[in-house]
């Protein structure tokens, strides 16, 4: 199934202990580039992140931006009693050596020195089994992801079909007109030797008219060239109904494809293989530029 590389996917879970929200957005890129913007303290889960992204996505900029908010009692940063008891017992220590005896501090000073009340930090790794939870709501964030860049494939290969189907029709175009141009070659070439030679009593020469009009169809022979416009087009078709990523080779084949086009108008001199030749460079312009929004 062909995806495109844009998509957005987003997904948010409440717990008695925390909110999680993850977004993930998705743009072009030729090879996979990842970008993670998490809460101070949650480095760890930034590999597991990316795991869980390289298993969905192939190439393309991803964004993931992860926000944890704890809340309930999960919301209250912890006293580390330890190190308050710790200041105390040296405030204690100080009152006795300066004869401060009967003079406390007040609770509130004591909980502002360093080290006394956690911060965000130890909010967020206090929480149980939160990696875990992560990986849940980034997991499901990434489906919503996939099911965008599905939608947007799906239309995306039919363009593609349709351009396909118009390079088709005009390849059968080229096919059958390219036999006339060598008739009408031969005819116009006879023409200009009858009118160059009249009134004059020199016989026309059949064998070298032959010989030109001969050196023309070698000149201006496309078969090649449609044949392996052909090759190409049933390739590309094949990759469409394939599964797995495939828009590198879609986007070597739209080349591929180019190149056979511009051979085929330069050895053409006809106005009608001309105007089918244009059509074509523009379908192959339009596979292109697909394909670089294929994954």
């Amino acid at each position: 199934m062909i995806r495109s590389m844009t998509g957005y996917g987003a997904a948010e879970h409440t717990s008695d202990q925390a909110r999680i929200a993850v977004e993930i957005r998705s743009v072009n890129n030729r090879s996979l580039k990842l970008t993670q913007r998490t809460p101070e303290g949650l480095g760890s889960v930034e590999p597991v992140i990316e795991r869980l992204v390289r298993k969905h996505v192939h190439r393309g900029t991803v964004k993931v931006t992860l926000a944890v908010e704890p809340c309930g009692a999960g919301a209250r940063a912890p006293i580390n009693q330890e190190v308050l008891a710790a200041y105390w017992k040296d405030l204690a220590a100080l009152g006795e050596r300066f004869g401060l005896g009967g003079t406390e501090a007040p609770l509130a000073a004591l909980l502002a020195l360093p080290g006394v009340v956690g911060d965000e930090r130890s909010l967020l790794t206090g929480l149980e089994d939160l990696p875990a939870r992560i990986e849940k709501v980034v997991a499901e964030a990434l489906e919503r992801l996939d099911a965008m860049r599905e939608t947007e494939g799906e239309a995306t290969a039919k363009d593609m079909r349709d351009a396909l189907d118009e390079i088709e029709h005009r390849l059968e175009a080229v096919r059958s007109r390219a036999p006339a141009v060598i008739e009408e070659y031969r005819r116009r070439l006879g023409e200009r030797a009858e009118a160059l030679l009249d009134g004059v009593e020199i016989p026309l020469d059949d064998s070298g008219l032959a010989r030109e009009v001969a050196f023309f169809a070698e000149r201006s022979d496309i078969n090649e060239e449609l044949a392996r416009m052909a090759s190409h087009v049933a390739q590309y078709r094949e990759l469409l109904a394939g599964t797995g990523p495939a828009g590198r080779r879609l986007e070597f084949l739209a080349q591929e494809m180019s190149r056979e086009v511009n051979t085929i108008g330069a050895k053409s001199s006809d106005a009608g293989i001309a105007a089918d030749v244009v059509e074509m460079k523009v379908q192959v312009d339009r596979l292109r530029e697909h394909a670089q929004n294929v994954e």
